[in-house]
């Protein structure tokens, strides 16, 4: 990642609960406090509807599958996204609600999965690939592979240091 790129996110990030506050803020006017009040309370409502009613169970059943077939991981990103889903409607602001309430929706869930999914395979296996190149060319060095990794350096116990100039560390005593 680049680093004009990190610093944009970083100020997204900041900047996006004061857009939050500014947008409840001007809901309340053109709505009412009240109209507003329920709103709020209406999606936390629904998104601990939606936590609760996903749990662990997707979880459960994706981990499962996992084990015995390879079609385990859309049920877990879609577990995954559905709980997003219900922590975004579960935080007061207008956007979150809108991304939360998207998420529910399950042809996005599907979209976000193949597209997301696709992309994240995409970077752990080059960072996987990356490690692996790095990790045999440190190896190479040894093509027999007996000795074991080598590694050099100095070191001086403590315990035989003296403390002080003129006394001795006293080794401990065994408790028989």
């Amino acid at each position: 990642m680049s680093q004009p790129f990190k610093i944009a996110l970083i100020l997204a990030f900041a900047a996006l609960p004061l857009l939050e506050i500014g947008l409840l803020i001007r809901l309340g006017q053109a709505i009412g406090i009240w109209w507003l009040a329920v709103i709020v309370l209406g999606t936390a409502v629904l998104g601990t509807y939606v936590i609760r009613r996903v749990g662990l169970s997707v979880f459960e059943r994706a981990l499962s599958r996992l084990g015995t077939e390879r079609e385990g991981f859309p049920p877990l990103f879609d577990g995954f996204l559905q709980v997003l889903a219900g922590l975004l409607l579960i935080f007061p602001g207008v956007i979150s609600d809108l991304l939360g309430l998207c998420l529910l929706i399950p042809q996005v869930r599907h979209l976000v999965i193949r597209t997301g999914l696709l992309k994240l395979v995409t970077l752990f296996h080059y960072q996987a690939e990356v490690s692996r190149e790095t990790f045999r060319a440190g190896t190479e060095e040894n093509p027999a592979g007996d000795e074991g990794v080598v590694i050099e350096g100095e070191y001086e116990r403590v315990s035989e240091r003296p403390l002080h100039q003129g006394k001795a560390v006293q080794p401990r005593r065994s408790r028989n």
